[in-house]
Formats: C-alpha cells, sequence, structure tokens
C-alpha cells in the first residue's frame, strides 16, 4: 500500500509539475504577446513621424521596432500560428499604406498621403485589437491551468490522508502478528540454551525453518550435536589415555613425559625403578631441575669427576637440546637416556638400561682387539711368506731371462721355450702371490692409494701393450674405443692398470677366435668420472654365476675351474680396488652372448701446484760408455739377497753401467758417501737398517739428496717411497726393461741449459759452471728473447730463469711459458738477487729457486744436476762388496 500510495502521489505531483511548466509557459507567451502589442505600437509612432518629418532616424527607428515585433510573434506563433498569421497580415497592410503615405507627402500630395495615413490608422486598429484578443485568450488558458492544478493538489492530498491512516491500521495489525511470531519461538530457543547450559542434551529444540528463528533453532541443533560428539571423543580420549598409560606401563624402559614447563605429566613405575631412592620425588607435577638436584644431593649419580653443579649444568643443556643420547652410571647400572622435544614444547624421556649392553660390549671389545691380533698375525704372515716366496722366485724369473738370451746368443733355441715355461710358472705364482696379499690387504683396510696424475691414452697403451699377446694366444682380437677429451685424471694409476689387465685377462681367458672392446670416455654429472666398457664375445653367464662372479676365491661353476684355471681373486679384488678409489664395477652378461663389463672411476681432481708438475720422463737415451767401453755412469745396488744382487748387476752390466753392490742399509750409505753413485736401487725389506731409513737418510744429506733412489720391494707402498723422495718404486721381481727404461730417463736427458739473465757477470759464471759438467749453454739477456728463442728451438733441459730483467722480467715470462703445453715439462730454476715474499713465491711455477750470492756456482750445479742427471765425468772400476 506505500508502494501504491508513493507511486500516486509521484504521478500527481509529475503532473502538477507539467501543469506548473504549461502556465509558466502561458506566462512566458503573454508577455510576448504584450511586448509585441508595445513593439507595434512604436512601429506605428516613428512610421507616423515619418511621413510627418520625413526624417530618416524616424525610418531606421520603425524598422527596429518592426524586428523586434517579429521576434515577439515568432515565439507567439508556436502557441497560436494563425492569429499571428492575422497580425502579420494587417500589419503589412499597416506599413503599407504608411509607406505610400510617406511617398505622397515627399511627393507633396498632401490629400493623398492623409487619406493613406487614415487608411493605415485603420489596420493599425485591427492590430491591436487582435493582438488584445490573442492575450486575453492566454490569460484565460492560464486561468484555466491554475484552476486546474489547485483541484488536483486538493483531491492528492485527501487521497493521500485516507492512504497513510489505513497504512498505520495495518502496521499495528502486522507488528502484532510479527512479534507475537517472533517471541514464542525465541522463548523455545531461550529454554533449549538454558537446557543445554545445564548440561541437558535431551532439552528439546525447536524444528528448524527457512526464516531466522529456524535458521537459529538449526544452528542450535548442530551445537547440541557437537556437544554429543565432544562428549564422544572425551570418553574415547580417555580410553586412549588409560590404554596408553597401560601399554606406558608395559614397556621394558624407563618412560616419563614432561610438558612445556618441564613438570612430570606421565611416567612409568620402570621409571622409577632407575631411581629407587627417589621415591617421594618422582611424581605429577615435579619439574626436571628438583629431580636433577635430588639426585645429585642424594648421592645416586655418579658424576664422573664434575662437580655437582657442573653435571647439573651439563645434563640441563643435554635436556634442552633434546635430540641425542647420553649415558650415565647410576649406582652399579648403566643408562642410556634419549630425549625427544614433541609438539606444544614438551619433552619424552627414554630410560633404558644398558648395563647387560655395555657387558656385552665390554665382550665384543675384547673379541674385536683379539681379532685386530689375529689379523695383524696373518698379514704379518702374509707379508713374510710373500717376502719369503718372492726372493727365490726373483731369481728364477730373472735367471730364466738371462739363461733364455744366452740360449738365444749361443744358438741353443731348443732350450728357450722350457726356459720360458720356467718364466712363465714362476710369473704365475708370482700372480697368485700378490692376489692373496692384495686381498687380504683390502681385507685389513690397510691398502693405501696414491692419488696422481694420470694420463688416460698413455695409460690404455700401456695396458694395450701388456694384454695384446694374452689376447692373442687364444685367437681373439682387441679393439680399443677412446672417447673425446679423455685427458688426464686424477687416481691411482697402478690400481686402474690392475683392475683394467684383471677384466681383460679374465675376458680374454673366457673367449676363443671372438672380440674384445675396450672403450673409454668421460662423463661430465655430479662429478667428473672415467667409464671404461670391457666387452667380449665369450661363454657368457647366468645370473645364478653373475651372483657369485665377485666372491674371492669363486667361478662360474667346478668345470669353469677346471677348464680355464685360475683362483677367482682376480674380479673380487677389481671390485675392491674400484671401490677403494671411489668407484664400482657391474657387469652384464648372457650365455652364449659374451659378457660387458663396466669399471666407473671418479676423477678426484684437485690441480696440483705448479712448482710440484713432474719432469718428463719420455725421451729416452743410452747411456755413453767411457773410451775404455766403460760407462761413466755408476749405479749403487743394495739388497741383502746375494741373488737379487747379482740378478740386477747381470741386468745393468748388460746395459753398460757400473755397478757397485751394498749388503744392507749401512754399507748402502757408506758407499753413497765415497763415491757420489749416479742411481741407487734400493731394497726396502732388510735386517737392521731398512730401505725406508736408508732412503731417510739419503734425502737428509745434503751431498747425496740429489741421487735419483728407485725403490725395489716385494711389498710395494709407492705413496710412502715417493713422499719420501725416492724417484720410483719397483716391485719384485723387477722387470729389466722397466728398470732400463727408468734409469736412462733419470740418468739423461737431451738438449741445452737456457739461460735467461742481462747480467753478463752472472752469465760467465753459470756458462763456466756448466761447462764443467760437460752441458752446452744458450744464453739470452730478457723473457722476449727466451720466448723466441723456445719458438725457433726444440725445448731445453733446464731453463735458468733471472726474474728482474728489461722489455720482459721473469714474472711475463713464466705467464706466457705456463700457458704453452709443449713447454710444461720442462724445469724451470728461478735466479734471482730479489728477496720474495711468500705471495711471489707462490706465483712462480717452478721447482726451485736460488738467491745470488758467494755459492750461486754450487747452488746450479746441483740444480742442474738434479734436473737433468748429468754430473762432471768420471772413470772408475766396478765395486763389488
Amino acid at each position: 500500500m506505500l508502494v501504491a500510495t508513493n507511486l500516486y502521489l509521484t504521478s500527481k505531483l509529475a503532473g502538477n509539475s507539467a501543469a506548473v511548466a504549461k502556465e509558466t509557459e502561458l506566462s512566458g507567451i503573454i508577455d510576448s504577446a504584450n511586448n509585441a502589442r508595445i513593439a507595434f505600437g512604436e512601429m506605428r509612432y516613428w512610421l507616423t513621424d515619418l511621413a510627418v518629418s520625413l526624417l530618416t532616424p524616424s525610418e531606421r527607428n520603425a524598422k527596429a521596432a518592426r524586428s523586434r515585433m517579429d521576434g515577439y510573434l515568432d515565439q507567439l506563433a508556436l502557441r497560436k500560428p494563425e492569429l499571428v498569421a492575422a497580425v502579420r497580415a494587417e500589419r503589412d497592410e499597416f506599413e503599407k499604406a504608411a509607406d505610400d503615405a510617406v511617398d505622397r507627402y515627399t511627393n507633396n500630395q498632401r490629400v493623398l498621403g492623409n487619406s493613406l495615413l487614415a487608411k493605415a490608422r485603420d489596420h493599425s486598429v485591427k492590430v491591436d485589437e487582435l493582438l488584445i484578443s490573442l492575450i486575453n485568450n492566454l490569460r484565460e488558458e492560464l486561468t484555466t491551468e491554475r484552476d486546474q492544478i489547485v483541484a488536483d493538489v486538493t483531491s492528492a492530498t485527501q487521497r493521500t490522508l485516507i492512504a497513510d491512516l489505513l497504512i498505520v491500521a495495518l502496521g499495528v495489525l502486522l507488528t502484532f502478528v510479527i512479534l507475537r511470531s517472533i517471541a514464542v519461538p525465541l522463548r523455545q530457543l531461550v529454554g533449549a540454551i538454558d537446557g543445554l547450559s545445564a548440561g541437558n542434551l535431551g532439552v528439546p529444540i525447536p524444528q528448524a525453518s527457512p526464516d531466522e528463528i529456524g535458521t537459529m533453532a538449526h544452528t542450535l541443533g548442530l551445537f547440541r550435536d557437537s556437544l554429543k560428539e565432544r562428549d564422544r571423543y572425551a570418553a574415547e580420549a580417555e580410553a586412549q589415555r588409560k590404554t596408553i598409560a597401560a601399554a606406558i606401563a608395559t614397556i621394558s624402559e624407563g618412560f616419563v613425559l614432561y610438558d612445556s614447563e618441564d613438570r612430570i605429566v606421565l611416567f612409568n613405575e620402570q621409571f622409577r625403578d632407575i631411581y629407587p631412592g627417589l621415591a617421594d620425588i618422582i611424581k605429577t607435577g615435579t619439574t626436571f631441575t628438583e629431580v636433577l638436584e635430588a639426585v645429585v644431593s642424594r648421592s645416586l649419580i655418579d658424576l664422573g669427576g664434575q662437580s655437582p653443579q657442573a653435571w647439573v649444568a651439563e645434563r640441563k643443556a643435554r635436556h634442552a637440546g633434546s635430540g641425542g643420547l647420553a649415558e650415565y652410571r647410576y649406582g652399579g647400572r648403566f643408562v642410556r637416556i634419549s630425549e625427544r622435544r614433541i609438539q606444544g614444547g614438551g619433552t619424552v624421556a627414554v630410560y633404558s638400561d644398558i648395563t647387560e649392553l655395555r657387558q656385552q660390549n665390554l665382550e665384543l671389545e675384547e673379541a674385536r682387539e683379539l681379532s685386530e691380533v689375529a689379523n695383524r698375525t696373518k698379514s704379518q704372515f702374509l707379508a713374510n711368506m710373500s717376502h719369503e716366496l718372492r726372493t727365490p722366485l726373483n731369481a728364477i724369473i730373472g735367471y730364466s731371462e738371462i739363461l733364455q738370451e744366452d740360449a738365444a746368443d749361443n744358438g741353443q733355441e731348443q732350450l728357450i721355450p722350457d726356459l720360458k715355461k720356467i718364466e712363465g710358472a714362476g710369473r704365475h705364482l708370482l700372480g697368485l702371490i700378490n692376489d692373496i696379499l692384495d686381498l687380504s690387504k683390502v681385507e685389513a683396510g690397510k691398502m693405501d692409494v696414491f692419488i696422481e696424475d694420470v694420463d688416460i691414452s698413455s695409460l690404455l697403451d700401456e695396458v694395450k701393450s701388456i694384454i695384446t699377446p694374452l689376447v692373442a694366444k687364444n685367437g681373439n682380437r682387441l679393439e680399443l674405443r677412446l672417447g673425446n677429451n679423455l685427458g688426464n685424471m686424477r687416481t691411482d694409476r697402478t690400481k686402474v692398470k690392475q683392475c683394467l689387465l684383471n677384466v681383460l685377462s679374465n675376458a680374454s681367458k673366457f673367449t676363443q677366435d671372438g672380440k674384445l672392446t675396450v672403450e673409454v670416455q668421460r662423463l661430465e654429472a655430479d662429478r667428473p668420472t672415467i667409464q671404461m666398457t670391457i666387452s667380449d664375445t665369450g661363454i657368457g653367464m647366468s645370473d645364478e654365476q653373475l651372483g657369485r662372479l665377485f666372491q674371492a676365491f669363486s667361478q662360474a661353476d667346478a668345470s669353469t675351474t677346471k677348464k680355464f684355471g685360475g683362483t677367482g681373486l682376480g674380479l673380487a679384488i677389481t671390485r675392491h680396488f674400484c671401490r677403494l678409489l671411489g668407484g664400482d664395477i657391474s657387469v652384464a652378461s648372457r650365455v652364449g652372448e659374451g659378457s660387458t663389463f663396466t669399471i666407473v672411476i671418479p676423477d678426484q681432481r684437485a690441480e696440483p701446484e705448479r712448482s710440484e708438475l713432474p719432469i718428463d720422463l719420455t725421451q729416452e737415451a743410452a747411456p755413453q760408455s767411457a773410451e775404455d767401453g766403460k760407462s761413466p755412469i755408476t749405479v749403487l745396488v743394495v739388497d741383502d739377497d746375494p741373488a737379487s744382487r747379482d740378478l740386477l748387476t747381470t741386468n745393468l752390466r748388460r746395459e753398460g753401467y757400473q755397478t757397485v753392490q751394498a749388503r744392507g742399509g749401512d754399507e748402502a750409505l757408506e758407499l753413497a758417501l765415497k763415491l757420489k753413485p749416479d742411481a741407487i736401487t734400493l731394497d726396502v725389506l732388510m735386517p737392521k737398517t731398512d730401505g725406508w731409513a736408508v732412503l731417510g737418510a739419503l734425502k737428509a744429506n745434503p751431498e747425496l739428496c740429489d741421487i735419483p733412489v728407485i725403490m725395489v720391494t716385494v711389498a710395494p707402498d709407492r705413496g710412502i717411497g715417493l713422499s719420501l723422495g725416492a724417484a720410483e718404486v719397483m716391485t719384485k721381481p723387477v722387470d729389466r726393461a722397466e728398470l732400463m727404461s727408468l734409469l736412462r730417463n733419470l740418468l739423461s736427458r737431451d738438449g741445452p741449459i737456457l739461460l735467461v739473465e742481462d747480467d753478463p757477470a752472472t752469465r760467465e759464471t753459470v756458462r763456466n759452471t756448466i761447462g764443467k759438467m760437460g752441458l752446452t749453454v744458450a744464453e739470452v739477456t730478457n723473457g722476449r728473447l727466451a720466448l723466441s728463442w723456445l719458438a725457433e728451438n726444440p725445448a731445453p733441459a733446464l731453463i735458468l730463469l733471472d726474474l728482474m730483467m728489461p722489455e720482459m722480467d721473469g714474472f711475463e715470462f713464466l705467464d706466457t711459458f705456463n700457458s704453452r703445453v709443449d713447454w710444461r715439462h720442462v724445469p724451470v730454476v728461478v735466479i734471482t738477487a730479489k728477496q720474495l715474499t711468500a705471495a711471489e713465491r707462490g706465483l712462480l711455477s717452478v721447482r726451485t729457486v736460488i738467491e745470488k750470492g758467494d755459492s750461486i756456482d754450487r747452488d746450479i750445479a746441483a740444480a742442474v744436476a738434479k734436473a737433468v742427471g748429468r754430473r762432471p765425468a768420471r772413470a772408475g772400476p766396478d765395486v763389488m762388496i
């Protein structure tokens, strides 16, 4: 009803607004009609004045009045077009008659002018009457509109009053009904809320309905359901708590739960049993600090030499940083405490009695010590056995080689096959001894790893040269596939080589008239690795055979052992070596199709200091002979075994070297001081003074430290030997060709000595010193000329470099020199008067720095001798001791 009333009032107000607008419009039109009548009166006046005075201003004023009248008539034409048209017609007649009258007056025809002027007056009277009639009509319409507006307002007011009275009565009625419909359900809701508050979950709740009261009733019903669910969960939680408490009570370890304020919340009887003297303290609500203080004050804990305050502080710190284990002694029992923080800041602690476990550990420790003693005994036995077996084997293999050469020289070729069988049997036995010793070292965890830079291509060429005869023996072919950018790797060269030889030997043994393929590639993943894949077309293996392939003393089956031989140690040692180097070996095989072994070895890349870069030993030259047929190069052979000494002496003499023999370490040191030999072969296992002690003494003596020493031992410890200053470490039986090659590399180096020095006096001193050694000197005065000389000539044996020079100093020279890979093998010795700082010494990629002074000639001679293995020539007979 309110809306209808408002709509009615709105429509009436809109109609009244339109009527008021129309009234306003009529008022404007009436004003325009009055203005038009006034303008016509002015026009009539000026035209009459023009007829009498004939003045031009009168004519202009008449036209202006006419123009104004036209404007008002245009506005009136919108409302009363017919009446306006009649007014215009009469005005035009008036104007025409007035103009004719002016023309007659101008022509002095006054009678005609008067007549026309009278006619114009008649027309002006009609125009005035028409305008008055128009004004009256408009005023009547305005009055009618005003009366209508008043009537409409009166009617709307009356009707509105009636509607308002009806609305008030209806509102009162609706308010009563609504209040009643709200109050009754609200009283029911309040009663339900009071009942729920009192804990009565069965109190009735009004039915839910779409209105607000119904929504409240629905919500209250959900609240009652949640209270019922809460009670159910509380009952279940209580049951679970009792179950957990019962479970904790059955735990064999002591259990205690602390809250966020470190107060005991829950514990079991086992926890109380751990502290039998704290029955009055261990209860709910006791703090952790109170328990500690009681434990200390009642002397229930072994403080381990700490003060009570220190022990309590340490125990609190452990408790605050829960997450570890702690062991303490309480009375005669050992207790392990494990504490963990839980959500909410509490702590769970478990106390375990480990007294029996500690006793078992002590027994196990004693057993471990006994096992270690047994293991050491076994290792000592194997080492002694290895030494005792290798010594005669050394003689057997060595003399069989000598006898083969003698038989060939004497034309007794029929003896050579038998001698080769002797050599082969000796080497086979030697291989078995080496495998057993290696396996023993690996299992004992005493296998040493010597990490060095390894040229992968060179290593593979060496392996190929060794394995090719064995591969060809069964009619097999060997194919080597090398990936790109192999370069060098950091690893134990000897062990990688042995791994490859073991796998290739195994593959060749089980392949007949087939093909062996070795594929090597560098992998750059998380860390750089070298992957070596060895595949064959041999007999292959089953899954059951693959399962025991890497077990020591195990082969595919008994028939395989009978047919192909072997001890089954090779692949077991190979896996040990691969894992020792941080890699591994895997295999895939199918019966009748062959096998594929994959060795992955990490590149333990760590750039060596440039001052530690090794001298290139690739150039070989035969030792020079003296004019009497004797070589000026003397080798001191040190070994306590006569057969080994004689064998090495024979091999060295065959190559033209002079030899000196020593039976032990003390004699070796005496002879070395007396004779200053060019090289020394040194056995390790000797009575009294062993090889390591002799090597240390040689390197500690300034007169002997530059002599290259080759360690000869049945149990190679290459890392120890090289770290003590040995030039190389070889394993008995000594390979003669390898020994000769090593001696040639150590005792001879072709090429001149390049001297880079701008001071003439220093050049002369150095020139004379090197000349006495029988060596050639090439001289340049600065680093730029030195680079030009190196570019135009073969690499020198040694570079003597001054640092402070014009044009290009020594530091700039070394920057360019080190960037050339083909020059890196050339050793560089710096000669300088400059006091070098630690940083400058670090920048020098050289082995030796010699300061200019009184001893420069001796220092240079020693450096040259060390680098190129040359001393002033001297002759002397072989010495036999």
